[in-house]
C-alpha cells in the first residue's frame, strides 16, 4: 500500500520509479497529471519504447475539460517521439466518457505489476497529497483490470491526442458568430402578459435525463466530432442539448408536436421543434445551442453549474427545480418554464 505517508507505505512515486526501472512494457491511465511529472518520467517512457517495448499513457478528463499550454506541449512532444520510436506507443485522451480512474501497470520478464487507487499520475497523486494506491496480487484481478486497460485504450474509448483538438483549461467556451447573431436575434416579450394558471400543461421531469453521462443534457461528454478533412476530433459544443421524451412523455395530450414558439419566463421567444419519431426529440430550431445556451444559461448564472461540469441530479437540486414545464397558450405556442 503506498500513501505518501511514511508510517503508511511511503509515497507512490519512489515506487513508479523502481517498476519503471526494470519494465518491458507500460500503461497508466490517469485522470489528470501534472506538468512536473511529465517531465520526470519522460525519460522513462522514451526508454521503454526505445527497447521494443509499447509505452502508453492515458489521460481521461482532458479531451472534455481542457490542459495548459505547457503540459500540452510537453504531452505532444512525448507522443510524437513515443510514435516514432514504436507505433503502438504514445499518448491518449478518451473519447465518448470522462475516465478519472488510476491504473499502473508495469510488464516486465517476470510478468505484470498492477496498481490501482487513488492517486493521479501528477505531483500531489504520487507524493503531495494522502493517497491509497494498492498493489493489485491476484492473477485473475490482473487479468480483468488488463483487459479494461485494453478495452479503454481502444478506439471504443480513447484516441491519439495527436487526433484531438485539445483546448487550453481555463477559458470559458466561446460561441461560434452564426450562434450569437441567432441569439442576439430572439424576440423579447413581457412574460406578465402570460397567466399560466388557467393553461393547459405538459412537464418534462429532468431528473430522468441528468444522470446520463453523455445524452440530452450533457451531450457535450459524448464522442467528439470528427472533422474528416483534417483527421482532428473536437469536443461538441458546450451548449448543445436536446431533450428526448419517452411515449409516456410524448404521447401526452399537451405535448408540443412539430415547430412551435416557446415563450420563455425570462422574457424571449426561441423557435422550437419536436422531431423524429413520434416527435420525441425537442430542440431549438436553427442551432441545438441555443436551447442551451437558455437552459444551462440559467443554470450557471443561479451558480449551481459550471462550464465543463455535468448536468446531475445535484445540479438541479441546487438550482431548485427538476422540471422543465410547457403551458400551451395556443397551437404552436408554449409558456416555457424552468
Amino acid at each position: 500500500m503506498y500513501t505518501n505517508l511514511i508510517s503508511h507505505g511511503g509515497n507512490f512515486r519512489q515506487a513508479l520509479i523502481n517498476e519503471f526501472n526494470t519494465a518491458k512494457n507500460v500503461q497508466i491511465a490517469s485522470g489528470y497529471t501534472s506538468l512536473n511529472i511529465i517531465q520526470q518520467f519522460r525519460p522513462n517512457f522514451i526508454d521503454v519504447a526505445g527497447n521494443g517495448g509499447t509505452s502508453k499513457f492515458l489521460l481521461g478528463m482532458a479531451f472534455y475539460e481542457g490542459l495548459g499550454a505547457k503540459k500540452l506541449e510537453a504531452l505532444l512532444s512525448l507522443n510524437q517521439e513515443l510514435k516514432a520510436l514504436n507505433e503502438h506507443s504514445g499518448v491518449f485522451v478518451t473519447n465518448g466518457r470522462r475516465y478519472h480512474g488510476k491504473v499502473y501497470r508495469f510488464y516486465n520478464e517476470h510478468g505484470s505489476n498492477i496498481f490501482v487507487g487513488s492517486s493521479n499520475f501528477s505531483s500531489s497523486g504520487t507524493y503531495g497529497n494522502i493517497e491509497c494506491t494498492v498493489p493489485i496480487e491476484t492473477d485473475v484481478k490482473k487479468a480483468q483490470i488488463i483487459n479494461f486497460l485494453d478495452d479503454l485504450y481502444s478506439a471504443e474509448y480513447s484516441i491519439n491526442i495527436s487526433n484531438a483538438e485539445i483546448k487550453e483549461s481555463g477559458k470559458r467556451k466561446s460561441l461560434r458568430t452564426n450562434i450569437e447573431t441567432y441569439w442576439a436575434a430572439l424576440q423579447k416579450y413581457n412574460p406578465g402578459t402570460i397567466n399560466t394558471a388557467t393553461l393547459p400543461k405538459f412537464t418534462f421531469p429532468l431528473e430522468r435525463v441528468a444522470e446520463k453521462e453523455k445524452s440530452n443534457l450533457n451531450v457535450y461528454f459524448g464522442k467528439g466530432r470528427l472533422d474528416r478533412k483534417t483527421g482532428i476530433v473536437k469536443p461538441r459544443p458546450w451548449y448543445e442539448i436536446e431533450l428526448i421524451a419517452n411515449r409516456d412523455l410524448n404521447s401526452q395530450p399537451n405535448y408540443p408536436k412539430g415547430d412551435f414558439l416557446a415563450y420563455t419566463d425570462d422574457g424571449l421567444i426561441i423557435p422550437m421543434s419536436t422531431q423524429g419519431d413520434y416527435y420525441k426529440n425537442i430542440r431549438s430550431k436553427k442551432s441545438l445551442q441555443i436551447f442551451g445556451i437558455w437552459l444551462k444559461g440559467k443554470l450557471e448564472k443561479s451558480g449551481a453549474l459550471n462550464q465543463l461540469e455535468p448536468v446531475t441530479l445535484d445540479t438541479l437540486i441546487e438550482y431548485g427545480k427538476t422540471n422543465l414545464v410547457f403551458y400551451k397558450i395556443d397551437e404552436g405556442k408554449y409558456y416555457m418554464e424552468f
